[in-house]
């Protein structure tokens, strides 16, 4: 594929692509460069609430949790969770390739985001309770607490 890239003045950079048919192909790769920021790394995700499509910057999600079956998005300024069309080992392999090093599965339903954890609170017997301020908490599984140590010991380094 032959690419260019013109410099010219303009407030945002933007993405033009000229071919003779709009393929699968070209259809991922719009769908993939409409999704990233400047440094070419995604920056939104899409979450869903009915009918409505919203976008939600990476930084904003405290967790991802599945619940019945689907799978939800919880985000700092929206009041009730967001329905999101991917599974919960899709939305981790997205996270790894976007280099979303923040996110770490702490349970079988539940993915955080550790820089929004305002603290763990260990005072239930043998429970960890993830607290993210303003009532929210996700319960971690003894199963990912190891993960979790070594995660927290690598991000304080």
């Amino acid at each position: 594929m032959q690419t260019q890239i013109r410099i010219e003045k303009c407030e945002r950079p933007y993405c033009v692509i000229h071919t003779s048919e709009e393929t699968e192909g070209i259809k991922t790769i719009v769908e993939k460069i409409s999704m990233m920021d400047e440094s070419g790394q995604k920056a939104v995700i899409t979450g869903w609430d009915g009918d409505y499509c919203i976008q939600v910057k990476q930084q904003n999600i405290l967790r991802v949790y599945s619940l019945d079956k689907k799978v939800y998005l919880e985000c700092e300024g929206e009041e009730k969770p967001l329905l999101l069309k991917l599974r919960l080992y899709e939305f981790e392999e997205l996270a790894r390739r976007c280099g979303w090093t923040d996110f770490i599965r702490i349970s079988n339903t539940d993915i955080v985001n550790l820089s929004k954890v305002e603290k763990f609170d260990m005072s239930l017997s043998g429970v960890v309770k993830v607290n993210y301020g303003n009532g929210r908490f996700a319960i971690v599984s003894r199963r990912y607490m190891n993960k979790i140590k070594s995660q927290i010991l690598m991000t304080r380094k």
